[in-house]
């Protein structure tokens, strides 16, 4: 698994719960909507057995302390550095004729508000969702946000 490339910053004593399963846990969450450690927590708790197995859980899940004391210990860089090579592994040109494409990918970052790492810096939440039609963005006439 790709996020295996991520070091863990735990001592090997004590682990419950394998890094990669954490790391994927978190992924997931993001990428369904989860904004903070808590809302991470509740994600995975709200998935069933099978979901758990699959992220490579046995009978339980971690709580949100823990998953809040390993998750802002991760490398950022990193952590990010590893997705990146993921998205791009996956990012295949679309062929068409006649036509000139282009491959998007969109990422989108939210800074975690309250969550500081060791050093002080903000907590970065990152996802990204690659695009496999035509879309037209259009700015929001009240707001300005795009459509």
């Amino acid at each position: 698994m790709v996020l295996a490339a991520v070091p863990d910053p735990r001592e090997p004593r004590g682990r419950r719960y394998p890094l990669v399963s954490i790391l994927a846990v978190a992924v997931c969450a993001v990428l369904a909507g989860a904004c903070t450690f808590a809302a991470i927590t509740d994600w995975v708790r709200d998935q069933d057995r099978s979901v758990w197995g699959r992220l490579g859980f046995t009978d339980r899940v971690p709580a949100a302390t823990m998953m809040w004391r390993l998750l802002i210990r991760i490398d950022a860089e990193v952590l990010s550095q590893v997705l990146v090579r993921w998205l791009g592994a996956r990012a295949m040109p679309v062929v068409a004729t006649g036509r000139r494409w282009r491959l998007v990918i969109a990422v989108d970052g939210k800074v975690v508000r309250g969550a500081r790492l060791p050093d002080g810096r903000q907590v970065h939440l990152l996802s990204a969702l690659r695009h496999e039609h035509l879309c037209r963005a259009r700015p929001c006439a009240d707001c300005g946000e795009v459509q």
